[in-house]
């Protein structure tokens, strides 16, 4: 039998078969001094490897569109993007976070003569995105309110009234492609002022970019799909308007650009990829975007296999529910900002609600900021990415049950015993006197995380990685209960 034939050397002593099965006998002093000399040597590094070396991947995710509302479906690309990009990191991988705005278009146009009647200096440098908003949602209103005026108009009287807003925005992106510098100017301001915002957010949920790129910076890669899609023969014309037709693919017709010769989203993000290729030749690239973009990343895909390029299958959508309930006391969140300074606030509060431990916490601002950061990330990657979930202040503030705030006290008191102990840690110490069941318990967890993180690059599921460590520090849990440390 199998079991025969097994060799036992100092780690597994010996097999023998059990029906279909064959159990393996561990040498437990082995074994402990194993994993405890791995976990010393390599520290915070245990469990990674060089599986990636030599390949390069491009991890987009965030990706806001500025003017427009940064939240919570920003919040749950930016987790979960973040997350797949450290992970490729871990497994000896070239990647790149590459953070794609929505920071082009004739939208622009309108946001500038927006900023123009209803802007103020002083606001956009205090907090761009917001006041960005503010400015284009005044202008869409003035927008709308013109075309309802115009719409009671008789054909003459509407005639004398003269460019509308929209007419002037559309003349105002116009010199924008056309590359007027006065334009320009003041949508690089834009975008640079929110980009700096961003950064600000971004490094309060420990997230970098290494590039921001953007709808902008697509260059002629867009005219070069459009030639490729014609002379493939993939794009057809109907009432002026170019499209290609998918639904032999079930993937209906995709509209590429439209009569007036402007182009879509999916024109763009086919010359982007024939740019980020060219430019980056990576061996995969992942677009961290929501399930409501199912479709159009199945045309984007399906259109860039049908043009033949030879990268073709290394693209790969890794998509997300939504979150449900998301408001503060001041009513529905629109911008992740608001939401961060939310849980912030309420972690304060909680921890106010115990006077006696609040007043030796050093700079509770900072600790309060820490706490809320990890309520929301762990809520977010806590279950399988794409479920909807929905958003409850009052379980995730929590430091009982399986939540951001209870993995942080179970670090903390893991923490306090080292600072306190004045002891090193020695790999060398005796690790046969470790027989109780539960440090046996811990032992058996630690071991499995190398294994944890070869199961998460397969999946790309963030949960894998947070239910191991929830039961980690429920093994930690029992064993403060059990072992009388002095």
């Amino acid at each position: 039998t199998l079991a025969e034939q097994w060799k036992a050397d100092d780690m597994v002593t010996g097999a023998e078969a059990a029906g279909p099965y064959i159990n393996f006998r561990i040498n437990r002093t082995v074994l402990t001094r194993s994993v405890l000399q791995a976990v010393h040597a390599t520290g915070s590094k245990y469990g990674w490897t060089n599986e990636g070396a030599g390949k390069r991947v491009i991890v987009e995710f965030s990706s806001p569109n500025i003017a427009k509302p940064f939240h919570a479906g920003h919040l749950r690309s930016t987790i979960i993007g973040n997350f797949i990009y450290k992970l490729h990191k871990a497994h000896g991988w070239d990647a790149i976070s590459m953070n794609y705005l929505g920071d082009w278009g004739k939208q622009y146009g309108l946001l500038a003569l927006g900023f123009e009647r209803f802007g103020s200096e002083e606001e956009l440098v205090a907090d761009p995105i917001k006041h960005l908003f503010d400015v284009y949602v005044k202008v869409s209103a003035a927008a709308s309110e013109e075309a309802e005026r115009i719409k009671a108009m008789d054909a003459e009287a509407a005639a004398a009234a003269g460019p509308t807003i929209q007419d002037q925005a559309r003349a105002y992106f116009k010199s924008m492609e056309d590359g007027d510098e006065s334009a320009l100017a003041l949508w690089q301001r834009f975008r640079t002022l929110s980009i700096e915002k961003y950064k600000q957010i971004y490094a309060r949920l420990g997230v970098h970019f290494d590039v921001y790129s953007g709808e902008s910076q697509v260059g002629e890669g867009m005219s070069r799909a459009i030639q490729m899609l014609t002379d493939t023969g993939l794009l057809i014309e109907d009432k002026g308007a170019k499209l290609v037709d998918l639904t032999e693919h079930k993937l209906d017709k995709a509209l590429v650009q439209k009569s007036d010769g402007t182009t879509l989203y999916l024109t763009r993000d086919i010359g982007a990829a024939i740019e980020r290729y060219e430019k980056y030749n990576f061996d995969k690239i992942i677009y961290v975007v929501s399930s409501q973009q199912d479709h159009h990343l199945k045309q984007l895909f399906k259109t860039v296999e049908l043009l033949g390029l030879p990268y073709a299958d290394r693209f790969e959508h890794i998509n997300y529910g939504l979150v449900n309930g998301m408001s503060t006391r001041r009513g529905t969140v629109v911008f992740l900002d608001d939401m961060l300074h939310e849980s912030k606030e309420k972690m304060h509060d909680v921890m106010r609600a115990n006077e006696a431990k609040y007043n030796d916490v050093v700079d509770p601002e900072h600790i309060a900021d820490v706490l809320g950061m990890s309520a929301i990330v762990i809520q977010d990657m806590a279950a399988r990415r794409i479920k909807n979930y929905t958003f409850d202040w009052g379980r995730i503030l929590n430091f009982e049950g399986d939540t951001g705030p209870y993995l942080q006290y179970a670090h903390a008191r893991l923490c306090s015993l080292e600072r306190k102990a004045h002891v090193k840690v020695n790999p060398d110490a005796d690790v046969s006197l470790l027989t109780e069941e539960v440090t046996c318990d811990i032992i058996n967890q630690i071991s499995l995380y190398p294994d944890i993180l070869a199961a998460s690059i397969k999946s790309l599921e963030p949960c894998t990685v947070v239910q191991y460590i929830l039961k980690l520090s429920h093994s930690i849990s029992s064993a403060w209960e059990t072992i009388k440390v002095r």
